[in-house]
């Protein structure tokens, strides 16, 4: 089913859920898809360009078809030797016969139509990556807002036991500097996460026309796996036939191949039909009407027009040798972008089982250094770069779940499958 079709599919049940849902639910992400199907300013710039774009074909067309005309006029003549009023009106029909350049023209016009329908379909993709995108950017700041938060509120508590300990001459003054100055450093970080996530929301915003307070968080038991099969073949093969920038670009070497053709055919003859019908009313001699049939075959032959037509011919050839360039560009771009994220989500698959149990080591290994700083064999520095360690190993595992869940994102839309259902399946991880 084309990604159109899913479009419009998705966006009734969206709508019907989101009536249903927005009061309770009013930051899930389909709801915020649905806000960005709505109001993302670049959606609806796209849908104009493919509305206007998919008038082309119509207008090529009309080339090859009859056209009609009718002109009236009215004459007063006064002379000497007459005075009357002439009326008359004339119809005339011109249909071309052979003309090789409207042709090949509205074959071109075929294919922008389609290029332009793909376009959109691109652009739809991209709405669903850009709305995955900033939810995850707002759960990312979120994320770190809250590690930020928990590891200032650990320092703090860790300072003032210092400072309780200092006053009672049980350290020296160097312990409470450090105290106080990982402290200082862990404020700063903690206002950076608020404004960060500040901004993430503004994106949001930006994206959905609507502010939002509280967004639904990613659930623990979302499932953090590699791809299979793991052969990057497979997914190649995949992206080759079903990639839509590939597509587009393809449709945008043809519509350059019939260009090239309709310039070529400046040289050619064409033929045309005409045929009219004029009726004048009154001359000077009588007081009735005269009236006029006439058809005919129109043969012109082009013999020199300046050099323009060979000229036009020769860009229109370097167009179609750019035009296939591109291409060849677009399927090299494809071929790595595809080889990168099937790495990057088996390396993050990885990297996510292996930060989880950085955790659980940072965990232990703070503690055993509480344990020696208690019995005096560590010292706070220790425990201080002990808890940072364990903050940054929590950090960078959220941190590196988003990231998996933005990749698969993007490496749907490399293939060519992502569509608004990749949208309703995330959205139920959601809690």
């Amino acid at each position: 089913m084309k990604i159109t079709q899913l479009f419009q599919i998705s966006c009734l049940t969206l709508a019907v859920s989101s009536v249903l849902a927005t009061s309770v639910n009013a930051g899930q992400l389909a709801d915020i898809y649905q806000l960005a199907l709505n109001n993302d300013p670049q959606l609806k710039a796209a849908e104009a360009a493919y509305n206007a774009e998919k008038e082309i074909e119509i207008q090529s067309r009309a080339s090859l078809l009859p056209s009609l005309s009718l002109s009236a006029n009215t004459t007063s003549i006064d002379s000497d030797t007459a005075n009357y009023n002439n009326h008359g009106y004339t119809l005339a029909l011109t249909q071309p016969v052979f003309n090789a350049a409207s042709w090949f023209t509205f074959k071109q016009g075929k294919v922008l139509s389609q290029q332009a329908s793909l376009q959109f379909d691109v652009e739809q993709q991209n709405l669903i990556s850009r709305t995955v995108e900033a939810y995850l950017s707002v759960l990312r700041a979120k994320s770190d807002l809250q590690t930020s938060e928990a590891q200032e509120r650990a320092i703090k508590r860790r300072l003032d036991q210092v400072n309780a300990q200092f006053e009672v001459g049980l350290i020296a003054n160097t312990d409470v500097q450090e105290a106080q100055a990982s402290y200082d450093n862990a404020r700063v970080a903690r206002i950076a996460a608020e404004g960060d996530l500040d901004n993430s929301y503004e994106e949001l915003a930006r994206l959905t026309g609507t502010g939002f307070e509280v967004i639904a968080q990613l659930s623990d038991d979302y499932p953090i796996e590699e791809p299979t099969p793991s052969q990057a073949k497979p997914w190649l093969d995949k992206a080759m036939s079903s990639n839509l920038t590939l597509k587009v670009a393809s449709l945008a070497t043809e519509s350059a191949r019939r260009a090239a053709q309709a310039g070529h055919a400046g040289h050619y003859p064409t033929l045309s039909l005409s045929a009219s019908y004029d009726y004048d009313d009154g001359t000077s001699s009588t007081d009735y009407g005269i009236d006029t049939s006439s058809i005919g075959l129109t043969l012109s032959v082009p013999l020199y027009s300046g050099g323009s037509v060979s000229s036009k011919s020769r860009e229109l050839e370097q167009r179609l040798v750019q035009a296939q360039f591109n291409q060849d560009d677009t399927l090299r771009a494809v071929t790595q972008s595809t080889r990168s994220l099937l790495r990057d989500l088996r390396t993050g698959a990885l990297s996510v089982r292996a930060l989880k149990q950085s955790i659980k080591s940072s965990e232990i290994a703070l503690q055993a250094t509480e344990e020696g700083y208690n019995v005096g064999t560590r010292n706070v520095v220790d425990v201080l770069q002990a808890e940072q360690q364990l903050y940054t190993s929590k950090r960078d595992y959220a941190t590196a779940r988003f990231n998996f869940v933005q990749n698969l994102i993007t490496f749907k839309q490399q293939i060519g499958t992502l569509s608004p259902e990749d949208i309703n399946e995330l959205d139920r991880w959601l809690e």
